[in-house]
């Protein structure tokens, strides 16, 4: 465990946020001078309050001032959204909204606030339905935020198919049973939008650290230090306990010549197996940290084939969602510039931060949750174990005739922790089928470029006809050579089997999917 102050300072923080129930944990997120009649501040008189503590420099009335702003728009949200509810009477809303008041304010108080936030009188006699006193708060669920539409509306349903797995890898922190590190990587052409979505998971501090870039000497420093008492220490992986690392350009992890990126991945491999990790010093001796347990998302343009062989000789460990090809055949340019770059970015950041406050306070915190579903179904357990094989044997090498192939453990348990934070961020602690859908993006994403576009083409269940070498050349955009050597590596890896399609000038080779990795029966096949 890192000796560092600044994270014993944030255990005794940790330590304070979790004692309680989960519903005192969520009130103590309001400020604590939050009086019933917080909503006839108006909106003048919270400016001015902020104009005050601006002048005077006082940092804490500027906080509250602030917080009682956010709070504002909070219950006014709630206001409008239990208002359409009457309106339309749905069963779900309803139960929806009951949750979310359940986290916030109940009873008289939350119908009182919701009154004055639409400018109504109050009248204490009236009780809002959506609350119940006997009634224990649900986990929160994205089901019952506005993330989902935030996200589509601002980066698209592009930038929704990778926030999830985004979401969920996070989420994984939550789990009492794992030691080492998660990661995701979003990968993606430059200018789609990647740095900006990992934006979105700014200001939240006491669950994120932000950088824009990093190397493995950013985690340990020659000059570092793990003294308790040494406030020049600027290590990176002391400050990464219990929290996940977004990097806005991971391509320099990627960079380098051969030696060099095998170097790299071979000292994050040790970091993120939990085993920390040290440097011996000229000036400093042997300098290092044990035991940090942390995630790692980030951004990346497109991998070479180095980069994938490198990470293959020191064993994979890292998970990757592709970021989906965009049309701009149309009208999109109004799209892309309403709302300037601080739009997107603000909304966004709201959005999940509201979200994933309440999902860390609701649960405790990092290392909180314990897995109730101690056996892992059949229909959840045997889609798993295909797609591990799947990406397994996507990953493999084939030199001169010989195939290397990993084994799938380690990819499976992977697979199975991402289903579980997609679980975890859907308000479960079981799987359902769709959390391993959720993981059909990601092992169709975790393989070399090259060979994405052929094996999602044999994979799919919506084709029934073999590829043969005009089919993989049109599907790829490659000349004929390269799309009948991409069949052989199919068939040497063992994912297709060699036909023969009959044509108009005769017979030729083609590929089907070798049987045993057919895509799973009841999981939506992505859309790439």
């Amino acid at each position: 465990m890192s000796k560092t102050q600044s994270e014993d300072e944030r255990n005794a923080q940790r330590t304070d946020s979790n004692s309680g129930s989960p519903s005192e944990a969520d009130h103590r997120e309001q400020p604590d001078n939050l009086s019933s009649n917080f909503s006839e501040y108006s909106d003048e008189k919270l400016a001015e309050m902020s104009e005050s503590a601006l002048k005077t420099g006082s940092i804490e009335e500027l906080e509250q001032a602030r917080k009682r702003s956010l709070q504002r728009a909070k219950v006014a949200r709630l206001a409008r959204q239990y208002e359409s509810i009457q309106s339309t009477g749905s069963v779900k809303q309803l139960k929806q909204a009951r949750q979310r008041s359940l986290r916030g304010y109940t009873d008289e108080e939350f119908a009182r606030r919701c009154r004055r936030a639409r400018g109504e009188s109050v009248n204490s006699e009236r009780v809002s339905p959506v609350t119940a006193t006997d009634e224990q708060p649900a986990p929160p669920a994205l089901a019952d935020y506005e993330l989902k539409q935030v996200i589509c509306e601002e980066f698209g349903k592009e930038g929704w198919s990778v926030m999830k797995p985004l979401l969920a890898t996070h989420a994984t922190l939550l789990l009492d049973d794992i030691e080492s590190s998660r990661a995701m990587m979003v990968e993606g052409q430059s200018g789609v939008g990647k740095t900006m979505l990992l934006k979105t998971f700014g200001d939240l501090n006491e669950q994120f650290c932000r950088r824009s870039d990093v190397t493995p000497a950013s985690f340990v420093s020659a000059g570092g230090s793990n003294s308790d008492n040494d406030s020049t220490n600027n290590d990176l992986l002391p400050l990464l306990e219990g929290r996940t690392l977004a990097v806005g350009d991971a391509q320099t992890l990627f960079a380098g010549s051969e030696r060099t990126v095998e170097s790299t991945w071979r000292k994050l491999a040790r970091i993120m197996d939990g085993d920390g990790y040290y440097r011996q010093t000229a000036t400093g001796g042997k300098v290092g940290y044990d035991d940090i347990r942390f995630n790692f998302i980030g951004a990346t343009t497109p991998l070479s084939p180095r980069a994938w062989k490198m990470m293959g000789n020191v064993g994979q460990r890292l998970l990757l969602v592709q970021w989906p090809d965009e049309d701009y055949d149309g009208d999109w340019l109004c799209s892309v510039v309403e709302g300037g770059e601080h739009q997107p970015i603000e909304r966004g950041r709201d959005a999940v931060q509201e979200f994933l406050q309440d999902l860390w306070n609701y649960h405790g915190g990092t290392e909180s949750v314990t897995w109730t579903d101690d056996s892992i179904r059949k229909n959840v357990r045997v889609p798993i174990q295909r797609l591990a094989r799947v990406v397994a044997h996507a990953r493999g090498s084939v030199h001169d005739g010989a195939v290397q192939i990993e084994a799938p453990k380690r990819i499976g348990k992977l697979l199975h922790d991402l289903a579980r934070g997609h679980a975890l961020i859907h308000g479960r602690t079981h799987l359902e089928l769709e959390d391993v859908e959720a993981c059909g993006r990601v092992a169709l994403s975790t393989m070399p470029a090259k060979r994405r576009g052929i094996v999602r083409a044999l994979l799919d269940p919506n084709r029934d006809d073999p590829l043969t070498a005009g089919d993989v050349e049109m599907i790829l955009d490659v000349s004929r050579p390269t799309a009948r050597n991409r069949i052989d590596e199919m068939v040497a890896l063992g994912i297709g089997d060699v036909v023969e399609e009959t044509g108009r000038g005769g017979t030729t080779k083609a590929v089907v999917v070798n049987a045993e990795f057919r895509w799973p029966d009841g999981i939506a096949f992505p859309d790439f």
